[in-house]
């Protein structure tokens, strides 16, 4: 039987943070940009970082500062289907939001280096 993707995995140097389902890894690298010149159209490329989108909650005793503080890190997503993905260099974008309720909901947007792909 095919297995598809249900969950996914995420650590940042070593350390897992637990995420609720529905986490997003956008691998970044090369992005062709249509170029458009008279009767000509072609393209250009743009380098875009890769994107990691979860949400974690807080539990009791844990510190959100490792979170807050995310940079020059070194993220693994990692899926039930065998795949993994590096990023390196990544850093936590926005300001870290704390929602009460629904588990003390905790949304995080990394970027880094375009994912790597371990084989």
């Amino acid at each position: 039987m095919t297995q598809f993707l249900g969950r996914a995995k995420i650590s940042a140097n070593g350390k897992t943070i637990e995420t609720a389902p529905g986490a997003s890894l956008d691998l970044g690298g090369v992005k062709n940009n249509t170029v458009v010149t008279g009767s000509k159209i072609g393209r250009a490329e743009e380098l875009v970082p890769s994107v990691i989108n979860c949400t974690t909650s807080l539990e009791a005793g844990m510190s959100l500062e490792d979170l807050r503080n995310l940079k020059d890190a070194t993220v693994m997503f990692e899926c039930d289907t065998g795949q993994s993905y590096v990023i390196r260099n990544a850093f936590r974008t926005d300001t870290t939001t704390l929602k009460d309720g629904a588990g003390g909901e905790v949304t995080l947007v990394i970027n880094g280096d375009p994912a790597e792909e371990l084989l």
